[in-house]
């Protein structure tokens, strides 16, 4: 059971489909849960403005902040690994996406999706729905790459060649 909740920040492992969609889900779940409870516990003020902030008080806000981009972004790489792409580009090209969207579409386009999404633009909203979905079908790897936690033949010792008798 706890091996399920280590998934949510964990950076290593790999996450089938299905996993990623539940784990998803749980992620989303708790970090409700846990807002709420911030807010019941610390009195805190829900922000109602069109804005990605949840609280008011800024703080308590960017603690819950990384406590959600870090449990998706460590989701995320589980996904990723499990695809047999290479991590880092398709992560910078997620986060690219993400400043794309809060830091120049913005300025460029008035259009934004209907609520809840009215911090969005339509091309920002479209960018981040086909990454999610990349995320959440495309199919897992028949031919997976070595473990970043088993070492590769070129990392033994015992693949070195031995010195001639």
């Amino acid at each position: 059971m706890l091996s399920g909740f280590s998934r949510l920040w964990r950076l290593d492992g790999r996450l089938g489909r299905g996993t990623f969609a539940c784990h998803l889900l749980l992620a989303c779940a708790l970090l409700l849960v846990v807002a709420v409870i911030a807010e019941r516990l610390l009195g805190l003020t829900w922000a109602e403005d069109a804005d990605p902030r949840l609280f008011v008080e800024p703080i308590p806000n960017a603690a819950i902040q990384v406590l959600l981009y870090w449990t998706l972004l460590a989701l995320a790489i589980q996904r990723i690994r499990d695809t047999a792409f290479p991590v880092l580009p398709v992560i910078a090209v997620m986060a690219a996406i993400e400043l794309l969207e809060y830091a120049v579409l913005p300025m460029l386009m008035q259009a934004r999706l209907p609520a809840p999404l009215e911090t969005m633009t339509p091309v920002g909203g479209a960018l981040s729905i086909a990454s999610l979905l990349f995320l959440l079908l495309w199919p897992s790897a028949t031919n997976r790459a070595p473990s970043s936690a088993q070492p590769g033949p070129s990392r033994r010792s015992d693949a070195a060649p031995q010195p001639p008798a």
